[in-house]
């Protein structure tokens, strides 16, 4: 039996032991995408819509995070190949919902969703996920997280290449963007409401390393809609992308 066969077959099987309930759950069988380069508020806008349509979420970027802590917590390198990609097969990963659609990262049996947001991590992460072998690793388990959840209540998820390699047939994917120095000044101030002391202009070259870092999982999508949030608020980006996707539903339930 082939792998795609048998994933549509367990697929199935849950769709039948669970099946969706499309009176509470009326986006049940759609998906959506937002991804985006770093800081650019994509986990932001991503939750938002998950609380708005009420969707299953899945942070992709929390998932090589959580493999970059791992090495980290063991006092390895994030760039040695071997331990990474062994750290990502060995990842006992958790994306829990908390209440009130508050969502968070498990490592183990050990809440971590604060640590992996400090820029340590965030630098590790991304030296971590350009390994071909950690991302081979990690690939199915969003695959078929994306799969599951799709068809159970809808799901959204974000990153930089979900539209184009998670979740490809997609009903709806977006795109979120901004200049360099926006999302720097974005990162900046994030990292400084925890406590951290890094100037600015230090962040700003963080941001844009990363940029060449994750430039080629960092994918367009040709069916995806680009949203420019330089000089938008995140209310603003919020509507927008609200009303992107409600005329894309609009389409979808005309057929």
């Amino acid at each position: 039996m082939t792998c795609l066969r048998a994933r549509k077959i367990f697929l199935m099987s849950i769709s039948t032991l669970y099946p969706a309930d499309l009176t509470k759950n009326p986006l049940a069988g759609v998906a959506i995408t937002v991804d985006g380069p770093t800081a650019s508020g994509k986990g932001t806008l991503a939750k938002a819509l998950a609380r708005k349509y009420k969707l299953k979420f899945l942070d992709t970027g929390a998932v090589y995070r959580a493999v970059a802590l791992s090495l980290i917590k063991q006092g390895l390198d994030p760039a040695n190949t071997v331990e990474a990609e062994r750290a990502a097969k060995d990842l006992v990963f958790d994306f829990r919902h908390k209440g009130d659609n508050v969502f968070g990262v498990w490592l183990g049996s050990e809440e971590v969703t604060d640590e992996i947001r400090s820029l340590e991590i965030g630098t590790a992460a991304s030296v971590v996920a350009i390994q071909p072998a950690v991302r081979a690793a990690l690939k199915d388990f969003q695959v078929n997280y994306a799969q599951k959840w799709k068809e159970l209540v809808g799901v959204i998820l974000d990153g930089r290449d979900t539209g184009a390699r998670i979740c490809p047939d997609a009903e709806i994917k977006l795109f979120l963007t901004a200049d360099v120095a926006e999302r720097g000044r974005r990162r900046w101030l994030e990292v400084s409401a925890k406590g951290e002391t890094t100037p600015l202009e230090q962040v700003i070259d963080q941001v844009a390393a990363r940029d060449a870092r994750d430039k080629h999982n960092t994918i367009i999508c040709d069916d995806a809609v680009v949203i420019d949030g330089t000089s938008l608020s995140q209310a603003d980006v919020l509507a927008e992308a609200i009303r992107i996707i409600d005329a894309k539903l609009a389409l979808l339930k005309a057929g």
